[in-house]
């Protein structure tokens, strides 16, 4: 991308333009090389493949570290969860409700280095979940692992809890690398023959 020509369309000086960049390579959504400036972080199945076991092992921490929810937390949960149930057609509403319903679950956690490293990946993953579903027009539900996950809570069994939600996880890297590697095979705008 163009420097300049990005800083002129959003109105802004380079200087910020180019903080904000660096912020971006530094999350592992840019990249940059010397003469060449930034571009967009391909999506990889590799990435998946490594983010998400990351990504639940850590949650399953974070839920394993933290008090049992109180019954008033799991019906937030479960009226969250309704929510995330009924949409069907705005990726980045279901997004949003899906980490709402993640940072709920996880509130009780008091590890802050923790919860940090979740949000980082988290928005990793997120970036392949919206172009997944951006691409298809199908919107995935977590509801159902999200349902496991409180059955297993309201029974005080944690073990299962954060089995259930390895599950919900796994389900979204298990339709991710399929198409990833399709893209990769045949990517937009390619004549199929």
């Amino acid at each position: 991308m163009n420097e300049a020509e990005l800083a002129a369309q959003l109105g802004v000086s380079r200087t910020p333009l180019r903080e904000a960049l660096l912020g971006l390579e530094s999350e592992g959504f840019l990249q940059s090389a010397v003469g060449r400036g930034f571009s967009v972080v391909p999506l990889t199945e590799r990435d998946v493949e490594e983010i998400y076991p990351v990504l639940w092992t850590l949650e399953g921490l974070a839920l394993q570290s933290a008090p049992l929810p109180s019954p008033t937390r799991v019906k937030e949960l479960s009226e969250l969860n309704a929510e995330v149930e009924g949409l069907t057609k705005s990726p980045e509403k279901a997004l949003a409700l899906d980490r709402k319903w993640h940072a709920l679950l996880l509130s009780g956690c008091r590890n802050r280095l923790l919860l940090d490293a979740i949000r980082s990946l988290k928005e990793l993953a997120e970036r392949y979940e919206l172009a997944y579903m951006r691409h298809s027009g199908f919107v995935p539900f977590s509801a159902k692992q999200h349902r496991a996950v409180l059955r297993a809570l309201r029974k005080k069994d944690v073990g299962s809890a954060v089995a259930h939600l390895a599950d919900n996880w796994r389900v979204s890297q298990q339709f991710l690398v399929p198409w990833i590697r399709e893209q990769s095979t045949h990517p937009p705008g390619a004549r199929r023959g």
